[in-house]
């Protein structure tokens, strides 16, 4: 997410200054042709390239402070052993059943 937002910023920065690079050759292009007041027109080119550039350094510095989210945990990597339920004591044998099974590993009796 932080690295998202300086990038966006970076690519602001980059955009406003040639914003600004593009109405100014249109500008100097149309005072050399002769019509002085044609510049008017470029004038929220201008406008929008110099805040473009202003809002990219602020993108990028807030991209810069701002923390990165805590990552979600991740689960073991280690093999995985089955979680214990209780104890059930089987009815027929009278051994533990410890492993969460339906029916009892050692005589085969099924719980209900």
């Amino acid at each position: 997410m932080r690295s998202d937002i300086f990038i966006l910023g970076i690519m602001m920065v980059v955009l406003g200054p040639v914003l600004v690079a593009a109405a100014a050759s249109s500008c100097l292009l149309t005072i050399l042709s002769g019509n002085v007041f044609a510049c008017a027109n470029v004038l929220p080119v201008f406008i929008g390239g110099g805040a473009l550039f202003v809002a990219g350094i602020i993108t990028c510095l807030v991209g810069v402070i701002v923390s990165e989210p805590n990552p979600r945990p991740r689960p073991p990597s280690g093999p995985m052993s089955a979680p214990q339920t209780g104890q059930v004591i089987c009815k027929k044998c009278g051994r533990v059943n410890t492993f969460g099974l339906f029916s009892c590993p050692f005589c085969g009796q099924t719980s209900s």
